[in-house]
């Protein structure tokens, strides 16, 4: 059975994050479905220690059940608001985190450093038209992953939600969910 990793990058229980979730995840019904909402794992910023220059994994093990999964997932879809012109802070975290692969590869020779070749999604979301800002959080999240065996396959943005001035399409919606299953 494949895999689907969710990362819900939002604060909010019952926001727009939340809503496009339950939305995709019908699309994934023949796969078993892990989400993490990145606020509640709680994750401890990478501090530049160099253990994972030696050693695999990561001195600090508040995230290891997360990467399990992370590695094992055969798709990985992530939903983020703007805040400040970028991820928030909690997703942020986890994305510095991703530092043990990179150490991975470039200092111990792991190439790719994950095995498993993952499909990935982003789903992004702004108060405002932040369009530009939705493509360079684009942007750097397909740089991070590309290293880690994983490809930016589709993308969904969402602007207006913080005056109640947007809309879900459907055919971006369903645009989305086919560009990560191919």
């Amino acid at each position: 059975m494949k895999k689907l990793l969710i990362i819900n990058g939002s604060a909010r229980k019952n926001g727009v994050c939340a809503e496009v979730i339950m939305q995709v995840k019908p699309y994934f019904a023949e796969c078993e479905i892990v989400e993490y909402n990145t606020y509640n794992l709680a994750a401890a910023p990478c501090i530049a220690c160099n253990y994972c220059e030696q050693h695999d994994g990561c001195s600090n093990h508040d995230l290891d059940v997360f990467f399990e999964d992370f590695e094992d997932a055969d798709y990985i879809a992530v939903f983020t608001p703007v805040y400040n012109g970028f991820y928030p802070a909690p997703l942020k975290s986890i994305i510095d985190r991703f530092q043990r692969y990179y150490s991975a590869r470039f200092c111990r020779g792991a190439n790719p450093p994950i095995a498993k070749k993952r499909n990935v999604g982003l789903v992004v979301v702004s108060g405002s038209n932040a369009r530009q800002n939705a493509d360079y959080m684009s942007n750097i999240l397909k740089q991070c992953l590309e290293m880690l065996n994983g490809e930016l396959k589709a993308r969904y943005y969402i602007p207006g939600t913080d005056s109640n001035n947007y809309t879900f399409n459907i055919t971006e919606l369903e645009k989305f969910v086919h560009q990560i299953k191919r």
